[in-house]
């Protein structure tokens, strides 16, 4: 009677549990590893976004410290959306313990949207002074060196925020 017991809890658990464990683990391994494929992806399209948003941030600088009169490149950014919410989030995992260069990381989208919108409007309506012989507005938002620096800080931000997505990219198992 007792052997009969044993032999029927033993059956009941390799035909019933075992396979149900199995099939569990076997979910949870290949959930986590499309997680991680899906990570290491909008990493990589992180970083595009980041080096399309810093060539124009780069020539944006080059343009106000030159004083030169045209308007700021601005054709990569389109509203917050540029920096989609799964972009973001990879940012804000990989930057979570890290010392920001100059703006935090995790507020990417508030310091883009203030150069590519406000700055940029601003440096184009000082354009429009200067066609009418009056730099002034120009000297303005350069000469105090305010335009330029903020312009510097986005720019160290966006190159932090892309070594941040390459690294993560790179890794076996991305944040």
């Amino acid at each position: 009677m007792c052997l009969d017991v044993t032999l029927i809890t033993r059956t009941v658990v390799e035909k019933f549990f075992v396979p149900i464990a199995v099939a569990a683990i076997t979910y949870w391994l290949f959930k986590k590893n499309d997680e991680n494929i899906k990570r290491r992806q909008y990493s990589t399209l992180g970083v595009a976004i980041m080096e399309s948003l810093l060539e124009e941030v780069t020539n944006g600088i080059n343009i106000m410290r030159n004083q030169l009169l045209s308007p700021l490149p601005v054709r990569s950014w389109d509203c917050v959306k540029t920096i989609s919410d799964d972009v973001l989030l990879r940012i804000i995992a990989a930057s979570k313990d890290v010392r920001p260069v100059h703006f935090p990381p995790r507020e990417i989208r508030i310091h883009c949207k203030n150069y590519f919108e406000h700055m940029s409007a601003n440096w184009a309506t000082a354009i429009q002074y200067a066609m009418q012989n009056d730099l002034s507005h120009v000297q303005a938002l350069v000469g105090s060196g305010q335009y330029v620096q903020a312009a510097e800080g986005v720019r160290a931000m966006l190159t932090q925020c892309k070594e941040l997505l390459e690294g993560n990219a790179k890794k076996t198992f991305p944040k």
